[in-house]
This record gives structure tokens, C-alpha cells and sequence, in this order.
């Protein structure tokens, strides 16, 4: 009595996991969904899905659509695409930056937080232009667009180019006062470009946009670890030939170690930052022997290293903006400080003292001098 139970039992869930089944070709999977605003700053909202038909010449399908939220654009898909469209393969978001300049934008993703089926492991990117532009865009030379933009994005940030964030991560960041949020941003200029990264402020509006080069800073400033990390630098006081350099070269930073020190002093927060850096030389163009003159290359690393962080940090705190999260150390180790600007953190911020200091150290000078 007690196996056919478990017989029954058994039947009956494999019975009900299959109660909303559905075969892929009735599925229309939203890969990418764009956002923006149109010329008469109305709503527009994009949708690229694959086609599985064998008859079909176009095997992507772009649908441009005006509606007032996700759910009343899902409800035009419907009338025109030939399959379900379904919400849980999203794999990138992009978002125009005219909207991304408007407040409470943020809310229109309400859709993708709500409904279970949905993913929020999708990745959030800002589109310098039309978003319309890049959905259509179609390139011969790469795969289709859903799987091209994914893994250009996603090969950016493992080189720490920019900053990938998820629907989820947008989503803590959007309730923590200790930090703002950056997002991976590009552009279509007859191909696709990684820009670098927008840094938005506390209510997720779009503040500023930052390069490679100090996207790379900005990650280790957030003590993040992951991907390679380039610098290159000028030796000397040498201007050398735009055409043919002769005075740069480049470390790729193997390991590095940061400390921070928040102290708070004179009524503003301070930031101290240390960092221990293990490089590899990676690139030389002029002649200079570094196994004699290492120091000299190390001395100019660090100071060059902490000019940069410093240019940084300035535009950072003239922003008002905290992409590091120092709001978090600051409420870790100075709540009661903490506790009296919390709700105007960027403010506080941008009358802090951060200071960082960078002690590198050249592992390997590759295989020739």
C-alpha cells in the first residue's frame, strides 16, 4: 500500500511540473529588451528574440513598440509576434540615457522583480544613443545580436573595461545608502563600442560617465580583484612621437593588496588608502635597462598611479556620487558620524579627505630586456 502510494505521489508531481509546458517554438524569448525615450519623449520599448522556424530567412525578430510599461509592450508583442513571449532568458537590458537622466526610471523594471519567471541575473547597460538604433542594428560579421552584445559585454568586464551589473544588484544598491550604482554603458558608431562606465547618484539618475583607464581604478578602489588589469604610463619628461612612442610602457598588475583606513577628523570623514601592487612589465618602447633602473620605473609608477586615483576621486566627489562604497566603511567603523549624514551621504562625501598612496613592485620584466 505504502509503494503504490509513492507511485501515485510520484505521478502526481511529475504531472503538475508539466501543467504549463510549453514547446519552444511557441515561446518567443525576449534576449534583449531595450528602453528609452523617443524624440516626443514618449515611452519606447524594443524586444529581439530568436526565431526557431526552419522557414524563416530572418532568424531574429525586432519588434519597436510605444507603450506606457513593460507589461502594456508585452501585451503589442503579442498581437504581432507568433509565440509567447516569455521574460525568463533575458540576457541584457539596455536603457537609453535620455531616460536614465530622468527620475524614477528605475520603477519601470517593476515587471522583472515581481514576476518569478522572469530572471534578474540580466545585465543592465546604458546606451549612449537611441536604443532603437542598436536593437536593429545587424553586423555580418558577427553572430546574432542577443549572443554578440553578451559576450561583448561580459568580455569587457572580465578586462575590467566596465562595470557589469545585474537587474539584482541594481536592485540592493537602489536600497543602500552607503553606495551609488555603476552600470556597463556603450554606443553604436557603425559598430558596437564599450565605452566604459555611467556612475549614477543615489536616486539612479545618470550623473557621469567614466573611461576604461579610470573604470580600472574605480574597481580596484572597490578592492574588486577579478579580470586583468592594464595601466600604461610615460617615462620621463619626454613627450615622445604620437606616430611611433618612445617614451611609454605598461604593467599588468598580477596582485595587489588595498587597506583602508577610515578615520574621521576636523568634522569630515577621512579615507586612507594603501595599496601593495605586484606587476609585471608588459610592454617597453624605449631603452632603459630595468633591471638597473627599476626603481626608477617604480618611483614613476607610484607617482603616476596616484595622480590618477586622485583625478578620479575628484570627479567623484564633485559628482556627489559614491560609486566605491565608502558609505559602507564609513558606517561600519564611524556610525555615530555615519548616522547624521546618511541621508545626504554624497555631500558628505564630497567634503571628505581620501588619499591614496601606491607602493608597486616589478615581479617580471618578460622574457627579453
Amino acid at each position: 500500500m505504502k509503494r503504490l502510494l509513492a507511485v501515485l505521489l510520484a505521478i502526481a508531481l511529475l504531472v503538475s511540473g508539466c501543467m504549463d509546458r510549453k514547446d519552444i517554438e511557441d515561446i518567443s524569448l525576449a534576449l534583449i529588451i531595450g528602453i528609452d525615450l523617443n524624440d516626443e519623449d514618449k515611452l519606447q520599448i524594443s524586444t529581439s528574440s530568436p526565431v526557431f522556424s526552419r522557414e524563416a530567412k530572418i532568424k531574429t525578430e525586432i519588434n519597436i513598440v510605444g507603450a506606457d510599461s513593460l507589461r502594456a509592450a508585452r501585451d503589442e508583442n503579442d498581437r504581432t509576434f507568433t509565440a509567447y513571449t516569455s521574460g525568463g532568458k533575458t540576457q541584457l537590458f539596455l536603457i537609453g540615457k535620455k531616460l536614465m537622466r530622468r527620475e524614477g526610471w528605475f520603477k519601470l523594471l517593476d515587471p522583472f522583480l515581481r514576476e518569478p519567471k522572469n530572471t534578474s541575473s540580466m545585465c543592465i547597460v546604458l546606451v549612449d544613443g537611441p536604443v532603437s538604433e542598436v536593437m536593429s542594428f545587424n553586423p555580418r560579421d558577427k553572430p546574432r545580436l542577443p549572443i554578440y552584445l553578451t559576450r561583448l559585454v561580459d568580455t569587457a568586464s572580465r578586462r575590467n573595461l566596465c562595470i557589469r551589473t545585474t537587474l539584482q544588484e541594481l536592485h540592493s544598491i537602489d536600497y543602500e545608502k552607503g553606495k551609488t550604482a555603476s552600470l556597463a554603458e556603450l554606443r553604436l558608431a557603425n559598430k558596437v563600442i564599450i565605452k566604459g562606465s555611467a556612475l549614477l547618484n543615489e536616486k539612479g539618475i545618470y550623473k557621469m560617465s567614466i573611461g576604461a583607464d579610470e573604470t580600472r581604478l574605480l574597481r580596484m578602489l572597490q578592492t574588486e580583484k577579478a579580470g586583468e588589469i592594464l595601466f600604461s604610463f610615460k617615462h620621463g619628461n619626454k613627450s615622445g612621437d604620437p606616430a611611433v612612442p618612445d617614451n611609454a610602457y605598461m604593467i599588468n598588475i598580477q596582485k595587489y593588496t588595498a587597506k583602508l583606513k577610515t578615520g574621521y577628523s576636523d568634522g569630515r570623514f577621512t579615507f586612507d588608502y594603501r595599496f601593495k601592487i605586484r606587476a609585471l612589465l608588459a610592454e617597453k618602447l624605449f631603452s632603459l635597462d630595468p633591471l638597473q633602473e627599476d626603481k626608477v620605473l617604480q618611483a614613476e609608477m607610484n607617482r603616476q598611479l596616484e595622480e590618477k586615483f586622485t583625478r578620479l576621486i575628484g570627479k567623484i566627489q564633485q559628482a556627489k556620487i559614491d560609486p566605491i562604497g565608502l558609505g559602507n566603511y564609513a558606517r561600519a567603523y564611524r556610525y555615530s558620524e555615519w548616522k547624521k549624514v546618511q541621508n545626504r551621504w554624497g555631500e558628505a562625501l564630497a567634503d571628505a579627505d581620501i588619499r591614496v598612496r601606491v607602493d608597486v613592485t616589478i615581479a617580471s620584466m618578460g622574457a627579453i630586456r
